[in-house]
């Protein structure tokens, strides 16, 4: 009876140990991949900033985004921006996914009268923004980060107007649960393609584009075209970018 009574201690032991050598191991090798895991996000957030300012990567997409994107920090209650090495380790620890829920720097937005038509609950008090540059230093397009949830859970993609902060170049959606073939076709270079040109503010409709304003719905995809909707109207509405917006078309970019 003692033999079996120590088998089955030493077992449990040799158990325990194992249990805890796996624990020492995983939680290593998660805080040694952790810088390479957060490098990843940062290349993959700066590869669809630039396709969506139009611009085409050959070589190392950090080196392409540092040559050819400004980063600005815009005050969302004013829309005054600031730029330079002062603004920046905010805007390197700036997360559009975790940000928002940082009490410090964000608030909720029906505690402060907001109507919350994208669905995004809470904001930041400020956010960066993108300036793509042409060869003469002068602007070329505005990138800008939105969010707003769709049937599954909230979109996370850029918009890309034109130097005059009305006009459409681009929109990216590069994080989504919608469905595939169905919402998910908010990926689709087709349906992408129509926002160029088209002028802010924007209207997705059922029945098919009639002027500049307007936006053909997805087929079979109401409510993921309702979140798009509703999203690009509050990020270039009054209490997302709308105050940046209005000073660039006063000229804040020349």
């Amino acid at each position: 009876m003692s033999s079996n009574n120590e088998s089955i201690g030493k077992t449990l032991s040799v158990v325990v140990a194992l249990c805890l050598v796996c624990a020492i191991i995983v939680s290593f090798a998660s805080v040694q991949l952790r810088p390479l895991q957060q490098a990843n996000k940062t290349q993959d957030i700066q590869k669809n900033i630039l396709a969506a300012a139009g611009i085409d990567v050959s070589g190392s997409v950090s080196e392409t985004f540092k040559a050819k994107i400004e980063t600005r920090l815009v005050n969302m209650e004013t829309g005054e921006s600031q730029t330079g090495d002062a603004v920046q380790a905010k805007i390197d620890a700036f997360d559009f996914e975790k940000s928002k829920f940082d009490q410090k720097i964000s608030f909720a937005l029906k505690a402060e009268g907001i109507k919350d038509i994208a669905g995004i609950q809470r904001m930041t008090h400020e956010s960066p923004v993108y300036i793509s540059k042409k060869a003469d230093g002068s602007t070329d397009a505005i990138i800008l980060p939105i969010q707003g949830y769709g049937l599954w859970g909230v979109m996370y993609g850029f918009l890309a107007l034109e130097s005059d902060g009305e006009t459409v170049k681009d929109i990216n959606f590069y994080k989504h649960n919608e469905t595939p073939g169905l919402g998910g076709e908010i990926q689709n270079p087709q349906w992408t393609a129509s926002w160029n040109g088209k002028e802010l503010p924007i209207n997705i409709v059922k029945s098919g584009a009639k002027n500049e304003h307007q936006i053909d719905g997805l087929s079979g995809a109401t409510l993921t075209s309702n979140g798009v909707d509703h999203a690009v109207d509050f990020w270039t509405g009054e209490n997302g970018f709308g105050p940046f917006l209005a000073r660039v078309r006063e000229g804040a970019l020349k």
